[in-house]
């Protein structure tokens, strides 16, 4: 053994056999290996988008790419007021996709007197036949927003197809004069 001629105790050689086996130890710790990826990222234009309804004049406006769509609706106290075709889903590829709605943000605040305001906005995905695929309801409780959950599952658009958004607004009987805001995503599988 290497510590033979050393004039040691026993307990002294097992502690630099120790500080030796630590020292190999931490040498073998700090060996590590990587991994790496590479991507390509190409600029194409979205296959399904919104495309303006046939009563969407002067209630929508389509965005660059056609990738967004704003909304300018109105509602009436304790009357629905009924938008047929604002605005449209168009698949324009040669297949299918799937795509649901999502809850991003609504304003004015849950708490605040402003919410009381309104009954509830509406939206319902109609297919090509005038066929309910979804709703997608905001409605109030006092002064607070019930939001919609995100649609799920999935609804499937068919290749080269539009399907209507079909939206119903109402406000409260003693409603005042507000806006509401809100912002929904429409994720695309």
């Amino acid at each position: 053994m290497l510590f033979k001629n050393f004039k040691t105790t026993r307990s002294t050689r097992f502690l630099l056999l120790l500080m030796l086996s630590i020292v190999i130890g931490l040498a073998n710790a700090a060996i590590f290996y990587s991994l790496a990826f590479s991507s390509t990222v190409s600029i194409t234009n979205p296959t399904v988008i919104f495309v303006q309804g046939e009563d969407g004049s002067g209630v929508v406006s389509i965005g660059s790419n056609s990738s967004t769509a704003s909304l300018t609706l109105a509602a009436y106290p304790n009357i629905t007021l009924t938008y047929e075709q604002p605005l449209n889903i168009s698949n324009t590829d040669a297949a299918s996709h799937d795509f649901r709605f999502r809850h991003l943000t609504i304003s004015p605040a849950n708490g605040t007197a402003d919410v009381g305001n309104f009954s509830y906005i509406c939206f319902t995905i109609l297919d090509a036949s005038g066929i309910s695929q979804a709703t997608f309801n905001y409605t109030t409780s006092g002064n607070d927003w019930i939001t919609p959950a995100t649609m799920d599952p999935y609804e499937t658009l068919p290749a080269n197809t539009q399907w209507v958004v079909y939206i119903e607004t109402m406000a409260a009987a003693s409603a005042q004069d507000v806006s509401a805001s809100i912002t929904i995503a429409v994720d695309v599988q």
